[in-house]
């Protein structure tokens, strides 16, 4: 089951850390599959995660607190849908549309359903989405490089400890 805290803005979901259950229940669950997009409910960071081809063959649900939305229109991405609402525009709309109870926010299906989209041709949905496939990759290097580097002053000031 995947729960708001193995989703990340910049690195989807970390299938590792969903936790594994038996669903009960004679309703057939509804598994997540590539394209579909999950958003919160609730919590201030409204990020959108995309179910993306890293799902592979794990059968997974989403947990109640998601919104699971699916594109039907062959001339929509998911991926492009995904980005859009975790852009600015969106949400400034879920901001001021959503529903507070003073420390924790709540996004209704209406407020969801009413964000204006900008939908331009499917070539120009593919350059955004790899333009910002390409700057997720980006920012992962780069995190691990910095990574790295503390790693080399870490044992830089223990070298100098031990002398």
């Amino acid at each position: 089951m995947v729960q708001m805290r193995d989703t990340s803005c910049t690195d989807g979901i970390d299938w590792p850390s969903c936790v594994r259950t038996e669903l009960p229940g004679k309703r057939k669950p509804d598994w997540l599959k590539p394209g579909d997009i999950l958003f919160p409910t609730r919590g201030n960071l409204s990020c959108a995660t995309l179910v993306d081809e890293t799902i592979g063959d794990i059968q997974a649900v989403a947990a109640p607190h998601f919104f699971v939305l699916r594109i039907h229109q062959a001339d929509v991405l998911p991926a492009y849908v995904a980005w859009w609402l975790n852009q600015e525009p969106a949400q400034r709309h879920l901001e001021q549309q959503a529903q507070s109870s003073g420390i924790v926010r709540n996004i209704s299906r209406t407020v969801l359903d009413t964000i204006p989209i900008a939908i331009p041709p499917l070539p120009r949905q593919q350059q955004i989405t790899g333009l910002a496939q390409a700057m997720r990759h980006e920012t992962q290097l780069l995190h691990q490089l910095m990574q790295s580097n503390q790693q080399i002053m870490t044992g830089l000031a223990r070298d100098l400890m031990a002398h």
